[in-house]
């Protein structure tokens, strides 16, 4: 109940208030704003409800219809796209597209928001208001089904895979956990208040019903058209994007927020130009009280700013962005003339002149400071700051403040009011076009502020939204849907991923380029596996897994493949590498290069002359050769050694030997000659597309920098078919140190790769958990020169420290956000990325679903239980890990030990 003298805000026209205030039990009329003889009219069945409870209750309480009539809006003018109040007063709401906070160096904060200073100039008779809206987004959203409908023809492994991440968000939808996604957006309203005699002309116009009268030579309309010419060339020249909301659009916020449940049950009614706006917002009744309104059961709780904050920087509402709840942040503005401010100030200047104590002489040196600015052109503004959170338990509510005022008192260091006696209609002020000056004679919660500090508390921010295309789908560090995948730059999609041990880098990789499989047509997979962390997603995807095993028959020789010109230029440079790595001491000179050069074509030659031909009866006959030729080591070092017999290279003889001398190691009984041998496993399966080369076994770093070097070499002549010219894929290194450290052959190989298979739409993605690899090692040089993706999870700080030290690419900003990236095991891993110009960047989290976790066991223990798992399922990878991630009720998974 209202104690004496106590006060309450009414709508009794849009816009407009009533102050009335109770005393000796009766309630009197303070103070009335528009047209008297209507509002009089409209208050007195309000008047006689408050009388009594229940018939305030009926009339106004329970039927929506008695909120719509007092809510302003009326219709909407398309040809201007300008919205129109019930008292004459007109507008525009636009939409501005918000900044992702955490990258973003002070500078660009700072320019990005003063680009709105201009905005703040807007004539005395308008106000303006920003309203930053934080939501949930519903099960219901229309979104999940657009999404998971994205690409029409993906692998069934990847498509389910995409199903169980779509749903796992999709069912947190509204529960507040860390998996709850949300929504931003911020309007910008502009209400324009014409004057007395304009709107009276308009009320006649339409009365009489003089449209084309009204069309043409209306004072209002004119100033409709100068206002939105106005608004035009602001939207033109703004920094950051700016749209103008049309009607269905209001109608859509407006909506959804009287109706915060059914909005997502339903499709609702278009706009329809017959009706007023007000009648087209409201679906359930709502009910009301003094610290806001319930609807379908969520309310409203209003807390309002009481004093400036101590200090003022661009940038400082990005803290709210932290909330992990649904609120709407509104900044209402309304521009005193400049003889009140004047008045205000020099009347408070000369009631401190006199004063004695401390404080004073520090409001006094304050109001002086203020007075000079207002000299130098800046404008003094009322605003009004006021967040309205929502919730449907009071428990909930209490606990939502709790956490606002936390940032109030601690981020900004200011003093706000909880709201218990006019919640609502501050809450009902936060709408689009409802805020009027009026208001603040009731409220009385506005503070002055001037120009340049007004700018500081525009809420812009947002937190990283990912990329256009959703092959992946993610959740931000503030819960933000993250579309993410490595395939989103024009020309070129080299990717570096750099993390620590355990900070699940494979994992976080494996889910890329299974969801690469999405893609019609299905693009090629390569990856070069150093810690075995790719066995599982073989089977599903039916790929073919060499494993080079020291202790069983090699399946592979670089030997392998197609004969061609780059075939022969690739051997020369393995083979020089080989002798390189093995006598570090022996230079190679061009004689040696165009011995071996000359030898592996004639042994070429020689083998394809010996397939060609075959015994018949007795007889030497050719034959057609119906598959490819492979040479060996054998037959190369035949051939060299025959070199000698050849006019041309007579005079090599000494060069030659030293050739044959050094490459003992690589054939014969050498060290390494296993693995130049022919193989075993003479041709791929045509169908393949998931090709896994696993050198976990190879200890040996000679061995592991020219094995490395060899699969690269297969990969090119494979994805150079026919039948791979349009599929586009990637080549996954798992560990960039295989190539070696002094290798500049490596890294002439690196880069020569990068190039030719950027032309074939095929992208190097290279891993290491030093950063010193792509700084030290050439092919880490070249790795990082080349790149135009960069991903990085947990490191070391000092690591971090490391690489801004010897990278432009990370900045101060940058450094950060990586220093602060975590694990939280069997839950989720923290990824940041940014492109080579920086204009894509941001963090999210990795959450993994049972099914990912059995796709990419990242331990032994995991990784055993896996392979019984399909011995059980006789072979069928896929039933394996689908009964494995039924049985698996942990949402995450494990992200460790990768």
């Amino acid at each position: 109940m209202l104690t004496k003298c106590q006060q309450v805000t009414i709508l009794v026209e849009p816009g407009f208030t009533s102050l009335l205030k109770k005393h000796n039990g009766h309630f009197q009329k303070v103070k009335m704003g528009g047209n008297q003889l209507e509002a009089q009219n409209l208050l007195k069945p309000i008047e006689s409800a408050l009388s009594n409870r229940l018939e305030l209750a009926d009339a106004l309480f329970k039927r929506s219809e008695s909120l719509s009539k007092l809510l302003p809006y009326s219709e909407y003018l398309e040809a201007y796209k300008v919205f129109v109040n019930k008292d004459g007063s007109f507008g525009v709401v636009l939409e501005a597209d918000l900044l992702e906070h955490e990258p973003m160096v002070g500078k660009d904060i700072v320019r990005s928001v003063e680009s709105f200073k201009s905005l703040l100039n807007v004539p005395d008779n308008c106000v303006l208001q920003f309203l930053f809206d934080q939501s949930y987004i519903s099960k219901q959203d229309k979104y999940w089904d657009k999404v998971l409908a994205e690409y029409k023809y993906p692998h069934p492994v990847s498509e389910l895979l995409f199903k169980e991440k779509v749903n796992m968000l999709r069912e947190e939808c509204n529960s507040g956990s860390e998996l709850s996604p949300m929504k931003r957006k911020v309007l910008i309203s502009i209400r324009k208040f014409p004057e007395k005699a304009v709107v009276a002309e308009w009320k006649r116009s339409l009365a009489k019903g003089e449209k084309l009268l009204f069309d043409e030579m209306s004072e209002f309309v004119r100033q409709i058209k100068y206002f939105t010419d106005g608004i035009k060339q602001y939207i033109e020249n703004s920094k950051i994007p700016l749209k103008m909301l049309d009607a269905q659009g209001f109608i859509t916020h407006a909506r959804q927020f009287f109706n915060p449940k059914e909005y997502y049950r339903r499709d609702f009614a278009k706009y329809n130009k017959h009706l007023p706006i007000s009648d087209q917002l409201i679906y359930n009744s709502p009910t009301l009280d003094y610290k806001g309104i319930e609807r379908e059961g969520v309310k409203t709780r209003t807390i309002t700013l009481k004093t400036s904050p101590q200090f003022a920087y661009a940038g400082g509402m990005a803290y709210f962005t932290k909330l992990k709840f649904p609120y709407k942040l509104s900044l209402n503005f309304s521009f005193p003339s400049k003889a009140s401010v004047k008045k205000f100030f020099s009347i408070k200047e000369f009631f401190l002149e006199n004063g004695t104590n401390a404080r004073a002489k520090v409001q006094k040196n304050e109001v002086k400071h203020t007075q000079e600015r207002l000299q130098n052109g800046e404008k003094c503004l009322y605003l009004t700051f006021c967040i309205v959170i929502e919730g449907e338990k009071e428990e909930e509510l209490a606990q939502r403040t709790r956490e606002l005022v936390n940032i109030f008192h601690n981020e900004l260091q200011c003093e706000v009011i909880i709201e218990d006696e006019i919640g609502l209609g501050l809450a009902l002020n936060t709408l689009p076009l409802n805020y009027s000056p009026e208001a603040d004679y009731s409220s009385q919660r506005y503070i002055r502020i001037l120009q340049n500090d007004a700018i500081m508390f525009l809420p812009l921010f947002d937190s990283f939204k990912g990329l256009d295309n959703p092959l992946q789908l993610y959740i931000s560090r503030e819960k933000n849907l993250v579309h993410f995948n490595l395939l989103e730059n024009e020309t070129s999609n080299h990717t570096v991923v750099l993390a620590d041990s355990g900070s699940g880098k494979s994992a976080f990789i494996i889910d890329c380029i299974q969801s690469a499989k999405r893609l019609d047509p299905e693009p090629l997979v390569f990856v070069i596996d150093k810690k075995s962390s790719y066995k599982g997603v073989v089977g599903p995807f039916h790929g073919d897994l060499t494993i080079f095993d020291p202790n069983k028959e090699m399946p592979f020789s670089p030997f392998r493949g197609v004969f061609d010109d780059a075939k022969v230029t690739f051997l020369t440079h393995l083979l020089t590498t080989g002798i390189n790595l093995t006598s570090p001491n022996f230079n190679i000179e061009s004689e040696h290069v165009t011995s071996i050069s000359k030898a592996l074509k004639h042994a070429f030659v020689k083998k394809s002359k010996e397939s060609g031909t075959t015994y018949i009866d007795g007889e030497l006959v050719k034959r057609e050769i119906t598959e490819e030729v492979e040479v060996t080591m054998d037959d190369f070092i035949a051939a060299l050694a025959s070199l000698t017999s050849d006019p041309e290279f007579e005079k090599m003889k000494d060069q030659i030997d030293q050739l044959l001398v050094k490459l003992k190691p690589f054939y014969g009984d050498g060290t390494y000659a296993k693995y130049f041998r022919a193989s075993s496993n003479q041709k791929k399966n045509d169908s393949t597309t998931f090709f896994v080369y696993d050198l976990d076994a190879l200890t040996d770093e000679k061995l592991q920098v020219l094995m490395t070097m060899s699969v690269i070499e297969e990969i090119r002549s494979l994805i150079k078919r026919p039948e791979n010219q349009e599929r586009g894929g990637f080549i996954v290194i798992e560990e960039l140190g295989m190539l070696g450290r002094d290798n500049p052959v490596a890294k002439k190989f690196i880069v020569d790769a990068a190039e030719t298979f950027r032309k074939l739409g095929f992208w190097l993605i290279g891993l290491t958990p030093r950063p010193q690899n792509y700084f030290e090692l050439e092919a880490g040089k070249a790795m990082w020169a080349v790149a135009d993706n960069y991903v990085f999870l947990r490191m070391n700080p000092d690591n971090v420290d490391y690489l801004q030290k010897n990278s432009k690419l990370i900045d101060e900003a940058n450094s950060q956000i990586i220093k602060s990236l975590t694990v939280k095991k069997g839950k989720f891993t923290e990824i940041f990325y940014t492109n080579k110009d920086k204009s894509r960047s941001g963090a999210f989290r990795y959450y993994q679903t049972a099914y990912d976790r059995w796709l990419a066991p990242t331990n032994n223990e995991d990784l055993v239980t896996l392979k019984k798992t399909i011995k059980k399922f006789k072979g069928n990878a896929w039933e394996a890990i689908k009964f494995l991630g039924e049985k698996d009720n942990e949402i995450g998974g494990k992200i460790e030990d990768n």
